[in-house]
């Protein structure tokens, strides 16, 4: 899979498929386009808004932990991580 199959899929949800002459249909209607760098930042602030240690939610997003605290830090935030995708899926749901 190539660094850009995932937005290049949504964009052609979105009716947008560049190089064809024909583009597909939208089937995402009036939303606002949008990348999954969009998705992952939208996630990032959820958690923050839900209160998950940025650490924690750092973790989710699969960042490394930064500096010093990377060398001594091993722990991988399994349980903190999972509570923390639960928090924002229930704000989500909340929302729907």
């Amino acid at each position: 899979m190539g660094p850009d199959t995932l937005n290049r899929a949504i964009s052609k949800q979105f009716g947008r498929e560049p190089g064809r002459k024909k583009q597909p249909p939208n089937h995402m209607g009036d939303l606002e386009h949008f990348t999954v760098h969009d998705l992952r930042r939208t996630f990032r602030s959820l958690a923050a808004a839900e209160g998950v240690p940025s650490h924690v939610a750092e973790r989710c997003l699969n960042h490394k932990l930064k500096g010093v605290e990377s060398v001594y830090d091993r722990y991988d935030y399994f349980e903190e991580r999972r509570e923390a995708h639960r928090n924002v899926a229930n704000a989500v749901a909340a929302l729907v």
